[in-house]
């Protein structure tokens, strides 16, 4: 799930600083309109708004455009990942803002957080968490040779509270048709510890072999592959760290 990159230091009666997750919500194709935020906080759970409407076209000489309605009420954890979606008949009603910051308007408060509406376009819960960030270029392509690769991934221990670090998985993929199989990867070493403490950095490096790709169908001798590197951590869901790559030189499959 993503996050925003930012933390919020709550000030007055409120005071304590908190790591701000957007609320997750993901409607349907032709959807317009859509309003996700957060009203209130119940127990663990955040309950808010998550309602859009859709518009479709009559059939017949002279139909007019139909406008739907889809009122929703939506529950989401402290790390905004979606927990349920309850149709009302209604649009769920705001309550009065407690506060307005820049675009960020606050419905409600907990002991360690808030909750509310960014008019860019999505809601939010702020609360207090450990988090990371990849500090290498995450989503990056390269050209490599027909041979063993290494790849280092650094992250930064971003979050409030010290990082808990499991473990890293990585597997490859293959990418579009003519590569048969994806290559191997592994995890070589890290230098993470558990726990990473705040503002600290660490490295996972991965080794991946494209030498298990037998041959590709490519008259050129490429494959197309990536690799994906998850953690294991407390933070909750993140962004993987993931590289995409062309191999050259590549045996050419004989038909």
């Amino acid at each position: 799930m993503k996050r925003l990159l930012l933390t919020l230091c709550l000030l007055g009666a409120h005071s304590a600083c908190a790591y701000e997750f957007k609320l997750q919500f993901a409607p349907p194709g032709g959807a317009q309109g859509v309003v996700v935020a957060g009203y209130l906080f119940n127990g663990n759970f955040v309950d808010g708004n998550c309602s859009y409407y859709t518009v479709s076209t009559g059939s017949g000489r002279g139909a007019h455009s139909v406008k739907t309605n889809h009122y929703n009420t939506c529950s989401w954890d402290l790390f905004g990942n979606l927990i349920s979606l309850t149709p009302a008949p209604t649009t769920p009603l705001a309550p009065t803002p407690l506060s307005q910051t820049g675009t960020e308007t606050i419905y409600a408060f907990s002991d360690t957080g808030s909750t509310g509406r960014d008019s860019r376009g999505f809601g939010f819960v702020s609360t207090p968490s450990s988090h990371y960030s990849w500090q290498s270029v995450n989503g990056g392509y390269v050209v490599i040779p027909y041979s063993a690769y290494a790849i280092t991934a650094t992250i930064v221990s971003d979050g409030d509270y010290p990082l808990d670090f499991d473990g890293a998985a990585v597997t490859a993929a293959v990418s579009g048709t003519i590569t048969p199989s994806p290559g191997t990867a592994a995890v070589l070493t890290t230098t993470c510890t558990d726990p990473v403490a705040v503002g600290a950095t660490c490295s996972v490096t991965i080794t991946y072999k494209p030498t298990t790709i037998t041959c590709t169908y490519s008259p050129y001798g490429y494959a197309y592959t990536s690799v994906d590197l998850s953690l294991v951590t407390d933070a909750g869901a993140n962004i993987d760290f993931t590289q995409g790559f062309t191999v050259t030189g590549v045996p050419i499959c004989n038909d």
